[in-house]
């Protein structure tokens, strides 16, 4: 599957020029190339521009250079936890929804979902690994789609 190809971190792009104000952009964060790769490739397929971070770095970094319309957020990055991205994001004033995702049990899922609503961020959705990719392909159609009625552009699919 060709597709376009999807700008990281480290990709030496200038801010912004991967991602177009009018388009639809999603930031996949997951310490899994596989899960960034599926995530992405869904994404794409329904009108998205996705870049990708494996780290809490190449996110923080992403976060700084791009405005995204929501973040796929993977609980388990290694060294940092995806907590980390949520109190980045509360910082920085995000409004974006944000998908968390997470391997773990249900009750840490649940926990990192209390912490970002106390934090005042978009929580939209949780989705245990392995991700129902069909659910997963739902839930970003319908945030495209809200994206695009509040920019006022189609919302092509």
């Amino acid at each position: 599957m060709g597709g376009r190809p999807r700008p990281d971190a480290g990709s030496g792009q200038e801010p912004d020029t991967a991602l177009g104000a009018a388009m639809h952009n999603l930031l996949v964060i997951d310490d899994a190339v596989i899960h960034r790769t599926l995530i992405s490739r869904i994404a794409e397929q329904i009108g998205f521009v996705a870049l990708t971070a494996g780290s809490y770095a190449e996110a923080a970094k992403l976060l700084q250079e791009h405005k995204f319309d929501c973040i796929t957020l993977d609980l388990g990055l290694g060294e940092h936890d995806g907590v980390e991205i949520l109190h980045l994001l509360a910082e920085i004033g995000s409004s974006m929804p944000v998908i968390i995702i997470s391997g773990a049990e249900k009750g840490v899922y649940e926990e990192a979902v209390k912490v970002g609503k106390s934090l005042n961020l978009d929580i939209r959705a949780t989705f245990p690994k392995p991700i129902d990719l069909k659910v997963m392909r739902i839930q970003l159609e319908r945030i495209k789609l809200k994206s695009s009625l509040q920019k006022g552009a189609p919302a092509s699919m």
